[in-house]
């Protein structure tokens, strides 16, 4: 290595908080945590990784797009396009002979005018007019020049000329291009066709026949106007004298007064009384407003007055009689208790003074008396009025009501009168407008410039062709990498870990060279690898509240991927700390671990489960100071049922006791029941996954079994990752060199 690390910062991190105590589990809550974050996150570098890795075949994509359009561009026909330029001026709709008033109203249609007029360029009347003045009806030229075969609208339900004219007209109608600018009252009139002549010839007679049908249609409309209008005037002055009659006749019959002329109202006001009965009702029923807000005034007082002192109330207190005789009471008073004071109540002065509070006392009560008296007949007044306006109103109501029916009819025929006379009146003005109008037309439509034959073809483009081929190889290409990144969503760096599988990464291990392995470059401590593990070591230190875990498991989704050289590399790393440190290979069906320490895999944990033999008999020592070994043992018949039974948890637990930590090598997970066991019965569980050769729902299935049996995973560590094959730059690493 010369000294020289390049070291690989890959997000080492596990919260310990984050887990729960021995058996928890973790899992749904950080996937659903990242599933929410997912949809308002975009990965830049994850896209240019997958764009990186799919790099040969867009390269592909886009050279064969390109490629097909460059023999597109080679063997498509040249089309030249021929345009003549027509200006369309606005006119004042002529309907009602109110031009002055409409002016307004016809420049804010303008914009509906004019996508009129584009719509009557391409309209199918002026086609057969165009095809018609240049005769191209009566031979195969047109078609052949537009390269369009005769027999391509032969139907049954055709004739041969039907067909054959069809097909001319669709053919004009396909090729005919019609443009006017927001800003602008020119309209362009295009046609394109292989013969640059044609074209030409096709583009000045449209615009020709499209003025020549303007003034057409101007002239039958003016002639026909007149003709409507005459007999529209003659058939309006009939109903005008027949509603007139039979309005007079059914007023005179029914003797219905129109009262709105008399009250000097607006004719036109549908608020104003129409009849005498009405008005008098209108009036009566504001007088019975006004009647009942005093009684109900009048009312209140009086009732108020029944429940409350009469000297309380306010009519009372307010009375200027009242006033006198409280002041002279006022004074009376303080005069007998002056006399109190120096004689006695048998005194004559002292009984002038009494006698003379009685009397005004007296005076006071008939006075106070008299004015509730009063509001009482104020009440009694105001209530009979009401009684009586109400009354009347019921009369007047059934007048009303009666000749309301009649009203009704008469109202309508007045309408209808009314009606008849301003139709008469419009029909006839317009009628003479047009008489003195006739014969004169004024041409809005004016050619602007006629077409010459194009020089120059407007397809192919060969800058439009190799842009739209670039394109659409582009979109194929993007499409290309989404859909083959959801086919194969595989999990490739730190990162996939906690997009795609909601998990805490420990680490990546770099992807050894040819002819290296974990357990050679785990021996130098100054190699990469080395690096790597002593993070893992790390955060293995803070993975709990107690720290170091006291059993760790090893398991991957499917085998070969790296969990047993994981395993053996942690082992090492841990010991180099001094800790003492267990190795067991729970893996009963395949086992691989007493390879790597190179030791005969005679008595294990088979035989340890079984209670064949205690833990000193298995237990074996290994090259490196601090760590020790079980193997598996021989094969038995049922690893699942041993592993699930209640001596695999004692032996476990025994274990735990002698040592710092004790790492088990587990089987992988999908396909076998052992790890899901194991896995319950350790403290903590890595998952060991093989990047870029595991989908993300094959691992999330993995860890969903792990997590429902109650494994504790800390988190994930990823195995033979290379960068460059991931799709990432080696900016994805920092360096530092040992001095």
């Amino acid at each position: 290595m010369n000294g020289k690390i390049t070291h690989m910062d890959h997000g080492i991190s596990i919260n310990p908080t984050s887990r729960g105590s021995h058996g928890s589990s973790g899992f749904d809550e950080p996937t659903a945590e990242y599933e929410q974050d997912s949809l308002f996150s975009f990965d830049f570098a994850s896209a240019w990784a997958a764009i990186y890795r799919s790099r040969f075949w867009l390269a592909g994509i886009v050279a064969g797009a390109l490629l097909i359009g460059v023999v597109i561009t080679v063997l498509s026909t040249p089309i030249y396009r021929a345009t003549s330029t027509v200006q369309i001026d606005q006119e004042a709709a002529k309907v009602l002979g109110t031009e002055d008033a409409n002016a307004s109203a016809a420049i804010q249609d303008s914009d509906r005018f004019l996508k009129t007029q584009v719509d009557v360029i391409r309209s199918r009347s002026l086609a057969e007019a165009v095809a018609e003045d240049l005769k191209l009806f009566n031979t195969d030229e047109f078609l052949d020049a537009m390269d369009v075969d005769p027999d391509s609208m032969n139907s049954d339900a055709l004739t041969p000329e039907q067909a054959q004219r069809e097909l001319v007209l669709n053919t004009l109608s396909d090729n005919l291009l019609v443009s006017l600018p927001v800003d602008s009252r020119i309209a362009s009139i295009s046609f394109d066709s292989a013969d640059p002549a044609l074209a030409a010839r096709i583009a000045n007679s449209f615009a020709q026949n499209y003025i020549r049908n303007n003034l057409q249609r101007k002239f039958d409309t003016s002639s026909y106007a007149r003709e409507f209008l005459k007999q529209q005037l003659d058939e309006a002055a009939i109903r005008l004298a027949n509603s007139e009659r039979e309005a007079l006749d059914y007023a005179r019959r029914t003797r219905v007064i129109d009262a709105t002329n008399a009250a000097g109202s607006d004719v036109n006001d549908s608020t104003a009384p129409k009849s005498l009965v009405t008005a008098t009702l209108v009036k009566l029923n504001q007088d019975y407003a006004e009647a009942v807000a005093r009684r109900i005034e009048f009312q209140q007082k009086w009732e108020t007055s029944k429940g409350t002192d009469v000297m309380a109330l306010p009519e009372v207190l307010a009375n200027f009689a009242i006033q006198s005789l409280l002041q002279q009471k006022a004074l009376v008073q303080s005069e007998y208790e002056q006399q109190l004071q120096r004689r006695k109540e048998s005194f004559p002065t002292v009984k002038q003074a009494k006698a003379r509070l009685d009397e005004l006392d007296s005076q006071i009560a008939a006075i106070a008396a008299g004015i509730r008296q009063t509001l009482r007949g104020n009440y009694e007044a105001a209530l009979a009025q009401e009684q009586a306006l109400s009354a009347q109103i019921a009369e007047l109501k059934d007048q009303t009501l009666n000749e309301q029916d009649q009203a009704v009819q008469l109202g309508i025929l007045k309408r209808n009168t009314s009606n008849a006379r301003k139709l008469y009146d419009l029909l006839n003005t317009r009628y003479n407008e047009i008489n003195a109008e006739a014969g004169v037309q004024a041409n809005n439509l004016s050619i602007v410039d006629r077409a010459d034959r194009p020089v120059e073809p407007i397809r192919p483009s060969v800058i439009f062709n190799m842009a739209l081929a670039l394109v659409s190889g582009l979109v194929i290409a993007a499409l290309f990498v989404i859909g083959r990144e959801q086919l194969f969503n595989v999990v490739r760096t730190p990162e996939d870990i906690g997009r795609k599988l909601g998990q805490p990464s420990l680490g990546a291990i770099p992807k050894m060279a040819e002819g290296f392995a974990i357990e050679q470059e785990i021996l130098d401590p100054k190699s990469v690898l080395s690096e790597t593990f002593s993070s893992l070591r790390s955060s293995l230190m803070l993975v709990s509240s107690h720290g170091l875990p006291r059993s760790l498991m090893f398991t991957s989704a499917k085998q070969g991927e790296g969990k047993s050289s994981c395993c053996f590399a942690t082992a090492i790393a841990l010991s180099r700390i001094g800790k003492r440190v267990l190795v067991i290979d729970l893996d009963l069906r395949r086992p691989n671990q007493h390879n790597k320490f190179g030791v005969k895999n005679s008595a294990g944990m088979s035989d340890l489960l079984t209670q064949n033999k205690t833990a000193a008999e298995v237990t074996q020592g290994s090259a490196f100071e601090g760590v020790f070994f079980i193997p598996s043992g021989g094969t038995p018949p049922n690893p699942a049922e041993l592993l699930a039974g209640a001596s695999a948890r004692r032996v476990i637990a025994e274990l735990e006791k002698d040592y710092d930590v004790v790492l088990i090598d587990s089987p992988p997970t999908l396909g076998l029941a052992d790890a899901v066991e194991i896995g319950a019965l350790a403290e903590s569980c890595i998952f060991v996954m093989e990047s870029s050769n595991n989908q993300a729902a094959h691992a999330r299935n993995a860890l969903q079994r792990l997590s429902q049996r109650g494994a504790n995973i800390i988190g994930v560590l990823l195995t033979k990752f290379d960068m460059k094959e991931a799709g990432y730059g080696y900016e994805y690493a920092y360096q530092y060199s040992y001095t």
